[in-house]
């Protein structure tokens, strides 16, 4: 069988988190690292979502443009993946121009095809702002759950897909203000009419139990047009006259993303036709992993598109999307700095991903959503990881090790089978896309032969009888090389091989109860594979990478008697900026949105000063800023660092700065 594996495309506008890994990215390189070890012909694409309003937002927040943001954190973010073992065969990018000719090619042959509508609709227009607002750039209460910062796409707390003019109270996310209704022309996709062929497509599959019923109330409720084109400035242009100033909407070109990438990957192994192998031969399994807010995009939208061209593509076989990752019982908010941020965790712990790994493969949201701590964080790398799997490889090497260097493989009849048991139930399980479980039956085996062994104690027994004792083990130790791989294969997984001196194996000798060699050489004294999580490297760790929330406030003032030490302030930057610019920011009596110069350029700071300064009092002033402080959003406004006033009354600040003007980015010392 051959299989296209794809997961979901991040947002080029920032850094992956925990949730992002174990939601898609982890299962989906579980999954295909598994089908190569059963010999399966595998390709496994993802890349980078470059348009929307995700990537103009950003864009708008930094006051720069998307192409600068996408240019950021496209690179960074197909390191992130590969440094966590994430076994991708192309990374690609939504800007691609081959990704816009697929796309604009797609929506003139479902014109052709009759399959879009035009409309001339109203759309929220922001008087201040002086442009149309995107979906995403509209706020107000959920009509369905009463949430009051759903976009006015979807709910991010109930799920319900929304269109702007379903929200009650709506305002623009630009300017805070309320947005008026002005007359737009929009193509439009007739899932109406799509919906029994979606019906027969759906029928046909079966589903996870988290997948299956989202699918099921969509249909119920009945599918209607969906707008395919938006009034935006950054994306894919509308191949019509007439349409200009507007893109296709990322819900639709997105997804096509998977199609161009694996173009880009033929391409790139010099075989520019072997994309159609995975995309129009009937006997190739698509899968797509992704999180729970885009299943109705992957199991509904994206195949009515495939369908509706009418040019042979292959239909998604499986959409195991996972529900979410929550972080110390809160949901993971990067706009509220309540994440865990993977570039930072690999720069804190860059030897410890496998662990990341085993812990994010044993708490993934599969059917549920789970919860992150950084106790249950320890207490699976030390009394699972460590106590129970690496511990049993690191006493048998030992044992082995002080044997000799070459021993002979000779299992018993038991052991051959226990073995091949373990293999048939975690190939099972992956198959079924039960991760957690599939893990755990690997833990089994481990838990099986720490029992084992104990009840043999070789140890305890004559040199010749605990020799022989051990060499039962030794098919147990190659086997292990193969089977973590999945799982663990950044480290633990090849430095076991290595000790060994053995190959991977196919997942099929492993189900196979007969011995998988003759012979193994031990090539070095082993080391522990995994060393135990210290408290201070916990610690370190928890201080470092667990953030604080912006919904827990800050004490008022210090207490008099608080010191920090000299190297603690050396961690503050403070530099002399020139303020170039001040504006009041909509709706609110204390906030100044500032823009200053820098050495490096413009930033734009948030600051509760409008009480004690009007914009013009403080236009060509220069003030100190503290440069290094944790970017936050106020207001829909991106605030880097903070700018420094004494006085205790929100009326009564007192602007800090140099007694005589200096160059912009002076430091401050």
């Amino acid at each position: 069988m051959r299989y296209l594996i794809t997961a979901a495309l991040p947002y080029a506008n920032g850094p992956l988190h925990i949730g992002h890994i174990a939601g898609a990215y982890l299962p989906a390189d579980i999954f295909t690292r598994y089908l190569r070890l059963r010999g399966e012909e595998v390709v496994f694409v993802c890349g980078s979502d470059e348009h929307g309003v995700a990537i103009t937002l950003r864009a708008w927040q930094e006051n720069t443009s998307p192409q600068t943001i996408i240019d950021r954190y496209h690179p960074l973010l197909e390191a992130s993946l590969r440094r966590l073992g994430i076994e991708m065969d192309y990374y690609g990018r939504t800007s691609h121009p081959v990704h816009h000719r697929i796309a604009q090619h797609f929506f003139l042959r479902l014109l052709e095809k009759g399959w879009l509508e035009r409309q001339e609709v109203e759309q929220f227009w922001d008087t201040q702002a002086q442009t149309f607002l995107p979906d995403r750039y509209i706020i107000g209460t959920c009509p369905h759950c009463g949430f009051e910062e759903a976009y006015g796409d979807q709910c991010e707390k109930c799920g319900a897909l929304l269109a702007p003019s379903d929200l009650i109270n709506p305002r623009s996310r630009l300017t805070g203000s309320v947005p008026e209704r002005r007359p737009s022309t929009q193509y439009y996709l007739r899932l109406d009419k799509l919906q029994p062929h979606l019906v027969r497509y759906v029928q046909q599959h079966s589903w996870k139990p988290n997948v299956g019923p989202v699918i099921q109330n969509w249909l119920r409720q009945g599918l209607s047009p969906r707008a395919i084109t938006r009034d935006l400035s950054w994306g894919i242009p509308v191949p019509l006259e007439g349409m200009e100033n507007k893109v296709l909407y990322v819900w639709f070109e997105a997804p096509l993303g998977y199609i161009s990438i694996t173009q880009l990957w033929a391409q790139a192994q010099g075989e520019p036709q072997a994309w159609e192998r995975f995309w129009k031969d009937p006997n190739t399994r698509l899968v797509h992993f992704i999180g729970k807010d885009n299943i109705v995009f992957h199991t509904l939208i994206f195949p009515a598109v495939l369908m509706a061209v009418e040019e042979g593509y292959v239909l998604p076989y499986a959409v195991p999307a996972h529900e979410f990752l929550n972080l110390e019982g809160k949901k993971i908010s990067t706009s509220r700095r309540w994440s865990i941020d993977i570039d930072a965790y690999l720069e804190v712990a860059p030897d410890r991903i496998d662990e990341l790994r085993f812990v994010l493969t044993a708490l993934m949201p599969q059917t549920k959503d789970r919860d992150f701590t950084w106790e249950e964080f320890s207490v699976r790398i030390n009394n699972e990881l460590v106590a129970t799997l690496t511990n049993l490889l690191h006493r048998l090497l030992s044992l082995l090790w002080r044997q000799g260097r070459a021993h002979k493989v000779q299992p018993t009849p038991l052991w051959l089978q226990h073995r091949a048991e373990a293999a048939r139930q975690i190939g099972e399980r992956l198959e079924n896309y039960d991760f957690a479980g599939a893990l755990d039956a690997l833990m089994e085996l481990a838990r099986q032969a720490n029992r084992s062994l104990n009840e043999d104690a070789p140890w305890h027994q004559s040199p010749e009888k605990a020799y022989e004792i051990l060499l039962g083990y030794t098919d147990l130790l190659a086997a292990m090389g193969t089977l973590l791989e999945p799982f663990l294969p950044t480290r633990v997984a090849p430095t076991l091989r290595s000790y060994l001196g053995v190959p991977l194996f196919s997942w099929k000798a492993l189900e196979t109860p007969s011995p998988l060699l003759a012979e193994i050489t031990l090539t070095q004294q082993p080391q522990p594979l995994v060393p135990k999580l210290t408290e201070k490297e916990l610690q370190k760790m928890r201080d470092t990478l667990l953030p604080v929330s912006s919904e827990e406030k800050a004490p008022s003032q210090a207490a008099p008697n608080v010191y920090i030490s000299i190297e603690d302030f050396q961690k503050i930057s403070l530099k002399v900026v020139t303020i170039r610019k001040a504006e009041r920011i909509p709706n609110t009596d204390k906030l100044l949105k500032v823009l200053i110069e820098a050495e490096d350029g413009l930033h734009t700071v948030v600051s509760g000063i409008a009480q004690s300064y009007t914009p013009e009092q403080l236009v060509g002033k220069q003030a100190i800023w503290v440069a290094n402080l944790m970017p936050r959003v106020m207001r829909g406004v991106r605030s880097e660092g903070m700018l420094l006033f004494a006085g205790e009354g929100a009326s009564a600040l007192v602007r800090v700065a140099p007694e005589h003007e200096v160059p912009p980015g002076t430091p401050v010392k």
